[in-house]
This record gives structure tokens, sequence and C-alpha cells, in this order.
């Protein structure tokens, strides 16, 4: 492989170190967030009628839907690191 194409692996750059830390615990928010709405909505279909439930599902999705118009990569398939850091073509 060309040695040119290896710098980024060597010593990555300070903005990326920023990034990758506060994508970190926007994934991390995002992750745990879809596990709770998985179990709510989980226990909703056990107890449609539950109003506590249908509240929770709808505050989880708002948050979810929040973070995903925040943090736009987290369903777009495509890494945000490449499209910043990524080798030019």
């Amino acid at each position: 492989m060309d040695k040119d194409l290896m710098w980024f692996f060597d010593d990555p750059p300070e903005d990326y170190k920023k990034f990758r830390k506060e994508a970190q615990l926007i994934e991390q928010e995002y992750l745990e967030q879809r596990v709770l709405l998985r179990d709510a909505e989980s226990d909703l279909r056990a107890e449609p009628q539950n109003e506590n439930l249908q509240a929770k599902v709808k505050y989880l999705q708002k948050r979810i839907k929040s973070l995903e118009e925040k943090a736009p990569w987290l369903i777009s398939g495509q890494l945000k690191e490449f499209d910043l850091w990524g080798v030019p073509h």
C-alpha cells in the first residue's frame, strides 16, 4: 500500500480526536435511547392502553429524531470521518 495513504493512521490530527470524542458521546446516547425505545415498545405491545408507556415511547421517538437531526451520520450509512478526513479522490 502507498505509504502516503497511511498518514492518517500514524498520528490522528487534533480536530479528528476532538470530533471522535464528541461523536462518541452522541453515538453512546443514541444507542442508549434506541435500547430504551426498543424496551418501551415491547412493554407497550404487552400493555397497549398504558398511557405512561405511550408517553414514554413518544418521548423516546422524539429524542431519537432530535439526535438524528443533530448528527445525521447516525443513520446515513456513511462514516462522518470519511467525509471529513478520508483520502481525497
